[in-house]
């Protein structure tokens, strides 16, 4: 079975506001109409270090990085004392994967705001995506002192321990995020999701709560249903699968989970139609067309089993189930 990995992602939102003029009407201008007329206002002050902010930000919006970066460096030239800049640029260039440089960005908001939580914060997550764990524990025990109710420094805590293999002091860490914040649908994750990958089940509880803060969440559900199939709750985990289904009617994992429920069943048309389901979305998921042959097999159809065992086999040559189900079929 394949367990999902909760990744680390660093969102960055940009909320901005707009009203245009009319007689007797409000109109919120488009996104061309915004860079528009930003850069009108730039004509008539092109040293204007907070209209060249203003640009960056709209800039960012529809993902235009480095011409972001452009401005937000236009802005820093004319105006190099404000630490909303240099947050911004190193936003910009994490977005660009330049880890080192947001740092340095980051390092010169310091100066200017040696006790920014924020500016912390960011800098423990840099550290973190560079794998810098010691400088990242520091910098979020930085964010803790400053404010020791930050939910989400307790959060990056427990997954830096998590990445460290100190599950003790994670569970600690995410436990205390949910102390502060008991709607922190992120550490009840996490939570379900250690416990899961030990079959534990302790990691029901967390996972639903995921999952009700959270419906949509299909990674939460996923591991919930992934869990129930371990603890051989299996009518839960049809039932969690096809929660998924409803929310994305391709997701491969579901599909091949239900299948392979099915398989366990004894119902073998079921599963091979999940299993078709699976592989008609993804051709390559080798786990699918190999179960597939093993529905064959066990359905007696030995020659349709030895088809999807090859098939596999060209998929990934040392996939072991697919060479012991030709072994068993005797090829």
């Amino acid at each position: 079975m394949n367990k999902s990995n909760l990744l680390i992602t660093i969102v960055l939102g940009i909320l901005i506001c707009t009203t245009g003029c009319g007689n007797n009407t409000q109109e919120v201008p488009t996104d061309t109409d915004m860079l528009a007329l930003i850069d009108a206002k730039l004509k008539k002050a092109p040293k204007d270090a907070a209209l060249h902010y203003e640009r960056a930000l709209e800039l960012m919006k529809r993902d235009r990085i480095n011409d972001a970066i452009n401005s937000a460096n236009v802005a820093i030239k004319y105006d190099d004392d404000n630490v909303d800049y240099y947050i911004l640029l190193a936003d910009l260039h994490l977005r660009n994967g330049d880890l080192k440089t947001s740092y340095a960005d980051l390092q010169q908001a310091l100066e200017l705001e040696p006790n920014s939580v924020e500016v912390y914060s960011k800098l423990g997550e840099i550290s973190f995506l560079s794998k810098d764990y010691d400088r990242a524990t520091d910098n979020i025990n930085k964010v803790i002192e400053m404010d020791p109710n930050n939910v989400k420094a307790y959060f990056m805590m427990g997954f830096l321990y998590k990445e460290t293999g100190d599950s003790t002091n994670a569970v600690r860490n995410f436990r205390k995020a949910i102390e502060i914040d008991p709607e922190y649908a992120d550490a009840y994750e996490e939570l379900g999701l250690m416990y899961a990958g030990k079959k534990n089940k302790l990691g029901v509880e967390y996972l639903i709560t995921a999952v009700n803060l959270r419906p949509n969440n299909t990674i939460a559900r996923y591991a919930l249903a992934l869990l129930y199939q371990d603890l051989e709750n299996y009518n839960a985990a049809v039932e969690e699968y096809n929660k998924i289904l409803i929310i994305d009617s391709v997701n491969v994992n579901a599909l091949n989970n239900l299948g392979y429920i099915n398989l366990l069943n004894a119902n073998y048309d079921e599963a091979i139609n999940f299993f078709d389901k699976a592989i008609m979305q993804n051709p390559y998921f080798v786990e699918a067309v190999d179960n597939k042959g093993y529905a064959y097999e066990l359905k007696g159809d030995y020659a349709k089993a030895e088809e999807c065992y090859k098939a596999a086999l060209e998929i990934d040559v040392n996939y072991e189930n697919s060479k012991k189900g030709l072994t068993r079929i005797g090829k």
